[in-house]
């Protein structure tokens, strides 16, 4: 069965890693999870089972020279498959505001865009499938500090990666999560890990999460995190960021790797976060560095939109006074730096999928834990309420 294949792959990995480093050991009864030394956390090393399907990004953004015919390449990709605002239970919770926001986003673009700009913004969409390609294109235009990392990745012979969205979908009440997890899977090709615990993530500080997974046949990994507030807590700001800004992405998270003497390794996040600190952009100081690389993050101060209607705003306070400013904190970005896996394994890896493994491949990164922990992505969440 294609299980067992990915079942054996990551008991080989779990040994490779424990023989190499005193941080982790293996779990005695099931050996392909990995604990760190203390048992603070662990991880379970199986892949995602999927299918590697086409690259849908490249039919629309591959000859993109211009901010117009980036703009136009985003329309066209919007327009091809079905989105969350396409439905009428995907549009019921959601302000008016949430179109003009991005109405506003997409102006914002055509007028501080240069063509240069939208030519680097396209090149490197084109590699996702268009729910990505779409979701990137307008954190790329709202936030500027994604940009400015793919400006400095391109000086640097970074290789820039795409690691997750995270999509605010709304309330546990209605499903919204649920719903929009069934869109991805159904009309855009994601699935749902066969690791039970990866599958549903819910937090004791009100809301849950469905990530769903994509491999494309360039070898590019596609994650999409799906998170809402739980029906109990009125209060949680997932649901109010979805009513006020749509299904536009809450964070795009982003990771570089470099080629060094053939072997591709990850870029440590203090390598990103200096060249960003450069540029002006401040980042939290950075978390889970200590298991030795295989999941960290540093998250950027979101800024206050200051165009929130003075309505809104009043009746998201209803639900509490302080989330009239948390809502304010339109987006985010996430650095995140993963630790490679070496070319014997990355090449066994890319195998499971029916895949050639090709070293010089900048999609062709081969993270050795491929998901989340509970613990950091509740400090995503967190953080990402104290609005600057």
């Amino acid at each position: 069965m294609a299980n067992d294949r990915y079942l054996r792959f990551a008991k080989e990995l779990a040994r490779q890693l424990v023989s190499a480093s005193d941080v982790f050991h293996e779990d005695s009864r099931q050996r392909y999870l990995i604990h760190l030394a203390d048992d603070a956390a662990r991880f379970d090393l199986r892949p995602f089972v999927a299918r590697p399907v086409g690259v849908s990004g490249m039919t629309f953004f591959a000859s993109v020279k211009s901010v117009s015919g980036l703009l136009a390449a985003y329309q066209s990709a919007r327009q091809s498959l079905p989105f969350e605002m396409d439905s009428e239970a995907g549009r019921e919770h959601v302000a008016e505001y949430a179109n003009d926001f991005v109405a506003a986003l997409l102006a914002r673009g055509n007028a501080a865009l240069v063509d240069e700009q939208a030519r680097l913004i396209g090149d490197w969409v084109k590699n996702l499938d268009v729910y990505c390609a779409v979701k990137a294109v307008e954190s790329f235009i709202h936030g500027g500090v994604e940009l400015k990392l793919l400006e400095i990745a391109s000086r640097f012979g970074w290789d820039l990666v795409l690691d997750h969205l995270a999509i605010r979908a709304g309330s546990r009440e209605h499903r919204d999560a649920e719903r929009v997890a069934e869109l991805l899977k159904v009309h855009h090709g994601y699935v749902s890990p066969q690791v039970k615990e990866e599958a549903f993530y819910r937090s004791e500080e009100g809301w849950s999460a469905l990530p769903v997974y994509k491999m494309l046949a360039n070898g590019q990994v596609l994650r999409v995190f799906v998170d809402q507030s739980d029906e109990e807590h009125p209060e949680q700001i997932i649901q109010h960021w979805n009513h006020v800004y749509g299904y536009t992405p809450h964070h795009i998270a982003l990771r570089a790797t470099v080629m060094i003497d053939g072997v591709r390794h990850a870029v440590p996040l203090s390598e990103l976060m200096g060249a960003l600190k450069q540029e002006g952009v401040e980042f939290s100081r950075p978390i889970g560095e200590r298991n030795r690389g295989l999941l960290a993050q540093a998250i950027s101060a979101p800024r206050a939109t200051g165009t929130i209607p003075p309505e809104l705003k009043e009746e998201v306070a209803c639900h509490g006074e302080q989330l009239a400013r948390a809502v304010e904190g339109a987006k985010l970005l996430e650095l995140v730096s993963r630790r490679e896996m070496p070319p014997v394994l990355a090449e066994k890896y890319f195998a499971l999928y029916g895949l050639k493994y090709q070293a010089d491949n900048p999609l062709h990164s081969a993270p050795i834990y491929q998901y989340f922990l509970p613990a950091q992505v509740a400090h995503v969440i967190r953080s990402s309420e104290a609005v600057a």
